[in-house]
């Protein structure tokens, strides 16, 4: 156990974080996480998701809370629905979301996943056809906690000489050794033969999942863009850009036929509009490059705006301030309305169509039904960092700017 403690501090020299938390399942691997964690200096708490999905599972929850409280540690305890459908997965994104509605931005939370579930993961994902990628070492919450996995360079035979080295008390899962479950097959049917053929099978799999993980890693940070210019790549790698690009935006569901096809769609003629719907948003082409689009704003027909100020809508937050010249000249409150189509903008420039305003401006057809615009009585005068109606000179008017800022972007 001295040497996993001495690991622990290594793993987390460096690492940033205002609570110490560990995944608590009461399984041998969380527990001998938990009390290597317990031995550091800094406090620390546990966090256990009940599942319900085992008639012992309410005992389970009891057993973690007693070790805790031998060990002083506050534990947090969470019970989640898991939805039909495949069961490990389900359970596994409600144990994610449980973690995320538990912890606060700024904490970490210990995973004790090691070194022979890497190895399964990326079986697994070889054998779904979703490449070879483990689990990363870190990431993040939606809600701002991160994760960080300190075992997974240590097979499970080191784990469980320490717990018996302590004589620790730890729960087994019967649903473990249930083969029907793909993981549970690799476990104890899979891997168990390869490894008696190659028997650094293990630690090579998760060598090469991390291999693969850290190249696609790379290519989000190389892809970190709003926009994919896939035109720019050769056809048999945009799949490939395609995916590590998604991550970015959580988008990880697509198969690689369906990306394949998307893709190909970019050799069409120039006004085709290919779109892909994926699990929360959609794909589309404009431009001679991919756009990720996701779902559209809840929105009210109009909204008010008293100048000098601003309005945070749903999709991003509108400014109106003073300007020295230039801008629109407008007297009291002004109504924040969207397109519903023919509307005109009389310019410096002259009269225009909004629609023609918003094509020079170069904006996706998909943002321009959501984009806010500024109306003084029923008279359309800005569409912020577009174009702004023409000052009347004979007016005693304060001028005034607009800016729309959406996702950090000043429009």
């Amino acid at each position: 156990m001295k040497d996993l403690i001495r690991h622990l501090r290594v793993e987390l020299a460096g690492v940033d974080h205002q609570r110490l938390a560990v995944a608590f399942s009461g399984g041998l691997d969380s527990t001998v996480l938990l009390h290597a964690a317990a031995a550091l200096p800094a406090p620390v708490l546990a966090v256990h998701v009940n599942h319900g999905l085992h008639p012992s599972a309410d005992q389970w929850q009891a057993h973690c809370a007693a070790v805790c409280r031998s060990l002083g540690i506050e534990l947090l305890c969470q019970r989640v629905e898991v939805a039909a459908g495949n069961v490990e997965a389900q359970a596994r994104r409600a144990r994610y979301q449980a973690f995320d509605a538990l912890l606060d931005a700024g904490d970490l939370l210990l995973l004790a996943h090691h070194q022979d579930d890497q190895a399964e993961t990326v079986l697994m994902r070889l054998a779904q056809g979703r490449g070879a990628a483990a689990m990363p070492r870190t990431r993040r919450l939606p809600g701002g906690a991160a994760l960080l996995r300190p075992f997974l360079g240590i097979p499970k035979r080191t784990l469980q000489a320490a717990a018996e080295e302590l004589g620790l008390d730890w729960l087994e899962d019967p649903s473990n050794a249930d083969a029907t479950y793909d993981r549970n097959f690799l476990r104890h049917e899979g891997l168990p033969h390869l490894a008696e053929r190659w028997p650094g099978l293990n630690a090579a799999l998760a060598r090469a999942g991390k291999a693969q993980a850290d190249t696609e890693a790379l290519l989000r940070h190389l892809l970190n863009r709003e926009a994919l210019p896939l035109n720019d790549l050769p056809l048999d790698l945009r799949p490939l850009a395609l995916r590590a690009w998604l991550a970015r935006f959580d988008e990880q569901g697509a198969s690689e036929r369906a990306l394949a096809e998307f893709a190909a769609q970019f050799e069409a003629p120039t006004d085709a509009q290919p779109e892909l719907r994926l699990r929360r948003g959609c794909l589309r082409r404009w431009r001679g490059a991919a756009h990720y689009v996701a779902p559209p704003p809840a929105l009210a027909p109009c909204y008010e705006l008293q100048p000098p100020g601003a309005l945070r809508l749903p999709h991003g937050e509108l400014v109106v301030e003073r300007a020295g010249s230039g801008g629109f000249c407008a007297a009291g409150v002004l109504t924040v309305r969207f397109r519903r189509g023919g509307e005109r903008l009389r310019s410096a420039q002259g009269s225009r169509s909004l629609k023609q305003a918003m094509q020079d401006a170069g904006l996706p057809p998909w943002l321009r039904s959501s984009y806010p615009l500024l109306y003084s009585g029923d008279a359309l005068v800005a569409v912020p960092g577009i174009a702004a109606a023409a000052c009347d000179e004979r007016k005693a008017e304060p001028r005034w700017r607009a800016i729309w800022n959406k996702g950090g972007k000043l429009g």
